[in-house]
């Protein structure tokens, strides 16, 4: 039994997107077992009978594809669809997941893509304290129970797998999804262990160490247009008196923006990286990455006019005062001409108590409208010495 379709030139015209010549289109059909009659030549219409073997063809659009197929694809003309709309402005996220990936690429780390589904006894470590990390109703296997409550799990066995094959220096990153009590969020996290500067005849090999971390949260706080504030934190996962949290202060509010320190020696050794070469790592919340000051804050300033004025300080403070709470301790007490800290050395040792610890500092002075005087340098560092002295009870060496 033979089924009737009717086929209008003027919708082959509107498919195809060129329109086809009605004697082409009467050629096309016969032979392939379709009878054709025209039922309105004016307008372009006619009847196609289709055989009851081709059981594919039952719309009028079926007959458009093989109108088009036999014409020859081939000889459509290539044309752009109209604009009739602006095109949507590209999600935010996607150029700040692409811009951390560049920087961490630009700080020599390689990009690693590990499983968002991971064994429950390397999630427990990064899990808050009484928290369990997200199960899985239905795992494939107890390699991938629960949800990852860190990148840091996977890129952690990154680096086992890359320390087997005899690779000692490792720089490795990831942005991905992580998931916690609060819910599933962006996370950029890396792990660094080996040297800290590439190997070259020129120079021995340096371990990789704390501030060499800190430096690459550094750079991703930089390019929130942010500054950031460190706290020290006795985390489970991390090792303590090598570990802090970062918080970015940006519109008002401050944030917790990532963590970074030693990875603990026990969880190294659980996932079969030899415990006694240290992993240093650190993750960001993405979120919070994209937490700036509306519009552009960049500004031009002059080059200044007149000198500066260096001096050098030495206290004695005690081991455990972080340098933030001393930088602060310095601007409160310096007048405005003071344009730069600098810490440059730190010593323990002979001639130094226990528990305390001796600290370098380089201060610059600058005036905007004159050039500073001795004078005005020593009477701006005395009064930072009083400030460091009342506040933390340093004694100047």
């Amino acid at each position: 039994m033979t089924k009737s379709l009717t086929l209008r030139t003027a919708r082959i015209g509107h498919v195809l997107g060129m329109d086809v010549p009605q004697d082409d289109i009467a050629r096309i059909l016969p032979p392939l077992g379709f009878g054709v009659e025209w039922t309105d030549l004016e307008r372009g219409a006619l009847s196609v009978d289709v055989p009851s073997f081709r059981v594919d063809v039952t719309r009028e659009i079926d007959l458009i594809e093989e109108v088009g197929r036999h014409f020859g694809f081939d000889r459509l003309p290539t044309t752009f669809p109209a604009l009739t709309a602006p095109q949507a402005t590209p999600d935010t996220r996607i150029a700040r997941d692409r811009g951390v990936r560049r920087l961490l690429h630009a700080a020599g780390f390689s990009e690693s893509m590990t499983f968002a589904f991971i064994e429950r006894a390397a999630a427990r470590p990064f899990c808050a304290d009484g928290v369990e990390p997200a199960a899985l109703a239905n795992p494939l296997s107890e390699k991938f129970a629960v949800l990852r409550p860190s990148l840091l799990p996977g890129l952690l066995d990154s680096c086992v797998h890359n320390r087997r094959r005899e690779r000692r220096d490792i720089k490795l990153f990831e942005t991905g999804s992580r998931f916690t009590a609060d819910g599933e969020g962006r996370a950029a996290a890396f792990v660094w262990c080996g040297a800290a500067n590439p190997s070259h005849w020129s120079s021995a090999d340096r371990p990789v160490d704390f501030f060499d971390a800190k430096g690459v949260i550094d750079a991703l706080g930089a390019a929130s247009g942010a500054s950031l504030e460190y706290r020290p934190v006795n985390h489970r996962s991390l090792v303590a008196g090598r570990a802090a949290e970062a918080y970015l202060a940006a519109d008002g509010e401050t944030r917790l923006f990532g963590i970074v320190g030693q990875l603990a020696p026990a969880i190294a050794d659980a996932r079969g990286f030899p415990a006694h070469e240290p992993i240093f790592v650190g993750e960001v919340d993405l979120a919070v990455v994209a937490m700036r000051s509306g519009g552009d804050t960049f500004r031009a300033a002059s080059l200044p006019r007149f000198p500066s004025i260096v001096r050098d300080i030495s206290m004695l403070v005690d081991e455990s005062l972080p340098a933030a709470a001393v930088r602060g301790t310095i601007r409160s007490g310096a007048p405005a001409t003071l344009v730069s800290i600098v810490e440059f050395d730190r010593y323990q040792g002979k001639g130094v108590p226990d528990g305390k610890v001796s600290l370098s500092v380089r201060l610059t002075f600058r005036a905007a409208d004159r050039t500073l005087t001795d004078e005005d340098a020593q009477a701006a560092t005395d009064a930072i010495v009083a400030a460091l002295k009342a506040a933390h009870g340093a004694e100047r060496r």
